[in-house]
């Protein structure tokens, strides 16, 4: 099907616009967004393409615009959001009797192939954390901010927006912010603490002043974005001469670890602010894999 031309930039009818806006309301993340956003465009433009305003599409309609989006070649992650997306906004478009009912229910979504998280080995961290650095602002911002992705399993955007006040350093532990607004309170361990304590006595009040009072700016004082986390990780892999990965990985190598030392899924499941345990649940594919390497390298009869 020929796509046609945007319909709906930027989104500034019903019902795209006041979806996205309950959506801003419930505390949804800015990139959730702008993913939603991006996804409701596309489907925008092609029921208009299709002479359908949005009111009016069925589950036939819906199931055209799934294989549509097949043609595409997404990855199935990509595909299942851009559906999930749809679904949503039918959803609450029935649930205020906008529509009779969601015509997205019955739309399947692509299959997803389950892959393991990457990680880092125990010898990996231990490279990258003791590999020597600079005593600059940036490099204590840097030595800190790795320190906290791994000590306590952040994202990047949580440790991006932790402030001043969330960090408590006589008590040892952090208030985080994560998905949907919800807030958790994870343990800093010692390491951590001793690189926030450096950071913050001698690093960042050596940057410029910042005009909010979040943790980690840049040396021109500007809060932090994911993308300036994620060159600071490579910075430090680069020196430990160890293979890149992103910051995602060191989170889930704070929970493969914590598993494969023996805590319980579901500590681990509020340590990383997880909604449900089932999201959990893939690290103890991680630590099967680990114990079946283990088992094949120390018992004589593998």
């Amino acid at each position: 099907m020929q796509v046609a031309s945007p319909v709906m930039e930027p989104l500034e009818g019903e019902p795209f616009a006041a979806y996205l806006d309950w959506m801003r309301a419930r505390g949804a993340s800015p990139a959730t967004l702008r993913a939603y956003a991006a996804d409701l465009r596309q489907l925008g433009r092609w029921l208009s393409a299709a002479g359908i305003a949005p009111q009016d599409a069925d589950t036939r309609t819906l199931r055209r615009y799934a294989a549509h989006l097949g043609t595409l070649r997404y990855a199935p992650a990509t595909a299942a959001r851009k559906l999930s997306a749809v679904r949503g906004m039918y959803a609450w478009m029935h649930d205020r009797g906008a529509i009779a009912r969601s015509p997205a229910t019955l739309v399947p979504g692509p299959k997803k192939t389950r892959t393991l998280p990457a990680t880092l080995s125990a010898a990996e961290v231990e490279r990258l954390l003791d590999a020597p650095a600079g005593t600059s602002p940036r490099d204590l911002r840097d030595r800190a901010l790795i320190e906290l992705l791994y000590g306590c399993g952040l994202r990047a955007a949580e440790a991006c927006d932790l402030d001043l006040r969330d960090v408590r350093l006589d008590a040892e532990h952090v208030r985080v912010t994560g998905k949907g607004g919800k807030q958790r309170v994870v343990p800093l361990g010692g390491a951590a603490t001793a690189a926030l304590r450096r950071y913050l006595a001698r690093g960042r009040p050596r940057m410029a002043a910042a005009p909010s009072g979040r943790l980690f700016v840049s040396v021109r004082g500007r809060p932090l974005h994911p993308s300036d986390v994620r060159r600071a990780l490579l910075r430090a892999l680069g020196r430990a001469g160890v293979a890149e990965r992103s910051p995602h990985a060191l989170r889930h190598t704070f929970a493969t670890h914590l598993l494969e030392g023996g805590a319980d899924l579901r500590s681990i499941q509020d340590l990383l602010g997880h909604a449900s345990v089932g999201t959990t649940q893939v690290y103890t594919h991680v630590s099967v894999r680990h114990m079946r390497q283990a088992h094949a390298s120390a018992h004589p009869r593998a």
